[in-house]
């Protein structure tokens, strides 16, 4: 049985990543949302090695070369988390590449960048952008295995709603929260879902605890993310005070940190959020 698994998984390996990956990543998502906050941005890249991919392989990017593993440069950045500054392109183009890191700050590969370029430019004004780019990309990413996932999770699902709005917002003002995520059942759905988050999943169906949290009105927290998150799932409260779900929430950990302070921070953010709905169908609203 061991040996049959092993080459069954070898078997999957062996296709080229691009024949694996979904049509539209979650990581692919990312790369577009970039490149249509940047305009004049002309390369983005993420090297990142999923769960049993191997060398860092292109895994979203607007140029292709899907699957293309990383050549020494891009290893050098992982390895040393060093960042790599060029001039390049008969000095047209200016590239920047730098550690990838999700929302616990983890190393997940490299993300590359290319900017068009003049002598005149600042370089170090280019490299703080490259920067910022990166910054906001690790608000947004879970872990490397959620770059590889089908986005939206249910093909169906739209990640335009009010709720998205809602969870970009709290983001921005609670510089303390890396995670954020509201488990609702959208009106006239059957199931729970996830309806907003900062780390992609949209339309993902409620597991056990999701729902024993609904159920029982009790919070469930521990330590997530290989030590480095800490997680709060909170029943999630209209402005009536009628429960409509589950909030996720998740803050950056490290050993010996009050667990007790974790909770009341996530108690202040979901009922500064219950202020704000007023019923399920607010949320799940379009509101691109």
């Amino acid at each position: 049985m061991m040996r049959a698994a092993l080459l069954l998984l070898a078997s999957v390996l062996a296709f080229p990543l691009h024949a694996q990956l979904p049509v539209k990543s979650y990581g692919q998502g990312l790369v577009d949302q970039v490149v249509a906050r940047n305009p004049g941005l002309l390369v983005i890249v993420f090297h990142v090695s999923p769960p049993n991919v191997p060398n860092y392989p292109i895994i979203a990017s607007n140029i292709g070369r899907i699957g293309k593993a990383a050549d020494d440069d891009d290893m050098r950045v992982i390895t040393t988390e060093k960042t790599n500054l060029e001039i390049a392109h008969g000095g047209q183009r200016f590239e920047v590449e730098l550690v990838l890191r999700d929302v616990a700050g983890t190393n997940l590969g490299a993300l590359g960048l290319v900017f068009p370029y003049k002598s005149t430019d600042d370089k170090k004004a280019l490299e703080k952008k490259a920067i910022g780019i990166r910054d906001w990309l690790a608000k947004r990413i879970l872990d490397a295995a959620s770059l590889v996932e089908h986005h939206p999770y249910e093909p169906l699902a739209t990640t335009k709603t009010h709720a998205q709005k809602l969870v970009d917002e709290m983001l921005s003002r609670h510089s303390e929260l890396i995670v954020l995520a509201m488990h609702v059942t959208p009106p006239r759905a059957k199931d729970n879902i996830i309806l907003a988050s900062n780390f992609g999943r949209i339309g993902k169906k409620g597991d056990d605890d999701d729902m024993k949290v609904i159920n029982s009105g009790e919070p469930i927290v521990g330590v997530y993310g290989e030590g480095k998150r800490y997680g709060v799932e909170l029943p999630l409260r209209d402005a009536a005070n009628k429960t409509i779900g589950a909030l996720s929430l998740g803050f950056r950990y490290n050993s010996g940190d009050d667990e007790k302070a974790f909770l009341a921070r996530a108690e202040k953010v979901r009922d500064e959020l219950q202020k704000r709905i007023p019923s399920v169908e607010s949320l799940a609203e379009l509101d691109p």
